[in-house]
């Protein structure tokens, strides 16, 4: 994320704070600051039982250019709130900070980076800030590929630049994540525990790859760190945290460790975090009265949806004589009357049942894909979010069938009706599957490619869409093959398909000829499945 020449957060007690770099205290180099941060507080809120929260209490920090600084601390001490102060994340609840003309880069702990994007992908997602969505969709600028590259061979990854972020393991990954920060161009880099999954090995690793990229940049850099020792070999100065106030600063002076004494030692010496005795409350439907409760409601709403029915013990009286009798008619009683079925035209009409499920789902694909886009709450403007969904709720009142009929009146019979039909239903369904899967994908990723400066449409093309595009595609096939089964009903009503001939000989009481309609039709619904369910296999293979 690139931060303004000059940043403030939060507004003091007195008024306007002054811009003026020369304000530091006595004796500071101004131009030697990288960061300057002055009574900084962050404040969350709770609830009833626990209340606010102070995460930062009167932080004051300066911080020159070059330096790289540790920050330790127990977990809760405010360490994760501090860097998304500095970054413009997490917006202070007073005091001051200032970014004097710097471009400010976070590696988060998780990296955030989008698995299912290659490696060159991922940091290539470095330069969204700086390019328009039109020019990211023609492909990146040479100049920005040649970058990347160059980062990949600085970290040690350029032989496994096409292979996905998913299939390299977690030290790799780190190297991503800072080759992608590394592409932003900053001058000071934020890092949030970047060595906290890694082994001990892998972690002095990448300790030492940040010292020598620092060093070769002149990049400022803030770590989160949890372990004294790399504190202690890669900083040139730790500061401790301690219940969102500073109880410790040391600068390295030459050769010498950093020295801790007395309650600071404490601090600077993470231990597991504090473990809340409280027992945690029961829900309330586990409790006995609670589930009996439910069980009687339960109960209820049974009892008065078979009373609404109104199904009497008579209207069962002769129930298994008459299936009986159907069944039997089912069956062809002569080699005549097999014969006499019109395969040929049974054959076109499940042909014409296909090709209206293909072209309606087709469109409903193309229609859902940027509705559900709009819908979503992670990538949708809050507006148009509720519109979209109050249009959906509509659509999907209305069964297929119904759809049918709208559209038989409108245009006339035949199966235009039918793909009209089922592509408003697919409309309705698609579009509510869609914004579920983009819902449901991890926020970490497109959070970072937000605080690159990637748009709105960047960052679901980039970050939401290859997360949820195994899910979506699920969908689509799902769709796909709900639709040929309600096409093989449209035809009831005129709308084409092999329905027609369905309700046709129903009428005819030519019972086997409608069981022809029947077989012919399961006929392709098994190899339809034989077929999706080898999809989503891929699917999910790939998805891994």
């Amino acid at each position: 994320m690139s931060a303004a020449y000059t940043t403030h957060h939060g507004r003091g007690t007195d008024g306007l704070q002054s811009t003026d770099p020369r304000d530091v205290a006595p004796g500071a180099d101004e131009y030697a600051l990288a960061i300057d941060v002055h009574g900084l507080c962050k404040t969350y809120e709770g609830n009833r039982r626990t209340g606010a929260v102070a995460a930062l209490c009167g932080v004051d920090l300066q911080v020159r250019r070059g330096q790289h600084v540790a920050i330790m601390g127990a977990s809760g001490s405010g360490k994760t709130t501090l860097l998304g102060c500095l970054s413009g994340r997490i917006t202070p609840s007073c005091g001051r900070i200032e970014v004097n003309r710097q471009r400010v880069s976070t590696i988060h702990q998780d990296m955030r980076l989008v698995v299912r994007r290659t490696a060159l992908q991922n940091v290539l997602d470095g330069a969204l800030g700086r390019l328009s969505l039109w020019r990211t969709l023609l492909g990146y600028p040479r100049a920005e590929n040649h970058h990347a590259w160059q980062l990949l061979e600085r970290v040690g990854l350029k032989d496994r630049a096409h292979l996905p972020v998913g299939n390299l393991s977690g030290g790799q990954q780190q190297r991503v994540a800072i080759a992608r920060s590394l592409m932003q161009n900053p001058e000071i880099l934020l890092a949030d525990e970047p060595v906290a999954s890694l082994d001990e090995s892998a972690a002095r690793d990448i300790m030492a790859l940040l010292g020598d990229l620092g060093r070769q940049h002149n990049l400022t850099r803030i770590s989160v760190l949890h372990d004294w020792t790399l504190a202690d070999a890669y900083s040139d100065r730790i500061i401790g945290l301690d219940t969102g106030r500073m109880v410790f600063d040391s600068t390295r002076n030459g050769s010498r460790p950093f020295q801790v004494t007395g309650t600071a030692a404490d601090t600077v010496n993470v231990g597991p975090p504090h473990r809340n005795d409280r027992p945690e409350a029961r829900a309330p439907w586990t409790r006995p009265w609670a589930f009996a409760a439910a069980m009687v409601a339960i109960t209820a709403v049974y009892v008065l949806a078979l009373k609404s029915l109104n199904i009497g013990s008579r209207q069962f009286e002769g129930i298994g004589t008459g299936l009986a009798t159907f069944l039997a008619g089912l069956v062809p009683d002569s080699v005549e009357q097999v014969t006499e079925i019109p395969w040929l035209k049974l054959g076109r009409a499940v042909l014409e049942t296909l090709g209206m499920s293909l072209i309606g789902t087709t469109l409903g694909i193309l229609i859902s894909w940027p509705m559900a886009a709009l819908a979503a709450k992670n990538v949708g403007p809050k507006r148009m979010r509720h519109v979209v969904r109050f249009f959906l709720n509509g659509v999907r009142t209305v069964p297929s069938l119904i759809w049918a009929l709208f559209f038989v009146a409108a245009v006339g019979l035949g199966p235009l009706a039918g793909v009209l039909a089922l592509t408003a239903y697919s409309i309705g369904y698609l579009t509510k599957f869609f914004y579920e899967h983009y819902e449901a994908v991890e926020p970490g990723p497109p959070d970072a490619l937000a605080e690159i400066g990637a748009s709105g449409m960047q960052k679901f093309l980039f970050g939401v869409w290859p997360a949820s595009k195994p899910a979506v595609l699920s969908s689509c096939i799902f769709m796909f093959e709900y639709n040929v089964r309600a096409a093989s009903v449209l035809g009831i009503v005129g709308a084409g398909g092999i329905g027609y001939w369905f309700s046709q000989f129903f009428a005819w009481r030519n019972f086997p000829a409608a069981l022809a309609c029947l077989i012919m039709l399961l006929v392709v619904v098994v190899i339809l499945d034989a077929i999706s369910t080898h999809l989503r296999g891929r699917l999910v293979s790939t998805a891994k």
